[in-house]
């Protein structure tokens, strides 16, 4: 049995707001391919709901597993992601339409989003968005690495919080020397009602200082959750993304 819980990726609105972009049928539209990896895997601990709490700590004594079964399930695909940048927004904001082809499961078609610089993301409510497609959304805005917000030990920290949503990111960039540069990133998710759900993410960014694009993504994510007498989950997400053609020029 599997059972995916959906990676939360961003406090935003599932609205999406587009200021009108022009492009024409015969301009070119600056595009970017990527080949991905996708795995997830997944362990459920479920208690039977006619199960009272007392009769499964009396039979856990006992050695027992009264009430309790166990799941397990996994999930892998590789493919190409496209990404074509549409135009900016007033507020800084990067329009882009987004499409995944999985060689397995993974498929879905253009859908628009906006970037920002922060990592905040609104994609199309009404369109499938993956969530390995939201782990490059985060890294395309403009000015993701901003010289101006590093600190002196090559840091920068980036919040997002709301009454039922705590996310805090963590970011380190390595030797600047060249135009590729290094960034990691811990990223930490705390969202309460509905159980407890803890999302742990360890990512490493190659990162073209020179296109402002991510050229290299490898993310390790841990989410872990808890509905107290009814059971947990805990699924591990592992994504790689590689950049392989654009059309986007260096500065």
């Amino acid at each position: 049995m599997l059972r995916i819980e959906k990676i939360l990726v961003t406090g935003a609105t599932a609205t999406i707001f587009l200021l009108p972009s022009v492009v024409h049928a015969d301009a070119a539209v600056p595009t970017l391919v990527y080949n991905f990896t996708y795995s997830s895997n997944q362990n459920v601990t479920a208690r039977d709901s006619s199960t009272s709490v007392e009769s499964v700590a009396t039979d856990a004594l006992a050695g027992g597993t009264n009430g309790i079964s166990h799941y397990s399930g996994s999930l892998t695909d590789k493919g190409t992601m496209t990404v074509q940048v549409i135009g900016k927004q007033q507020d800084g904001g990067l329009i882009v339409a987004i499409s995944e082809t999985g060689q397995q499961t993974r498929r879905a078609p253009p859908a628009t989003c906006v970037v920002y610089g922060n990592t905040r993301v609104i994609c199309d409510p009404n369109k499938t968005v993956y969530s390995e497609e939201y782990t490059l959304l985060r890294f395309l805005g403009i000015n993701f690495v901003d010289p101006n917000n590093i600190d002196a030990k090559r840091h920068w920290q980036i919040t997002q919080d709301s009454p039922n949503l705590n996310i805090t990111a963590d970011y380190v960039i390595g030797p600047t020397t060249t135009s590729d540069v290094q960034v990691s990133e811990a990223r930490k998710i705390r969202q309460s009602g509905g159980g407890s759900l803890t999302t742990d993410v360890q990512t490493k960014i190659g990162y073209d200082m020179s296109r402002t694009l991510p050229t290299t993504v490898d993310e390790y994510v841990t989410q872990r959750h808890d509905n107290g007498v009814a059971g947990t989950s805990t699924t591990i997400y592992q994504t790689t993304l590689q950049l392989v053609s654009d059309t986007i020029p260096k500065t």
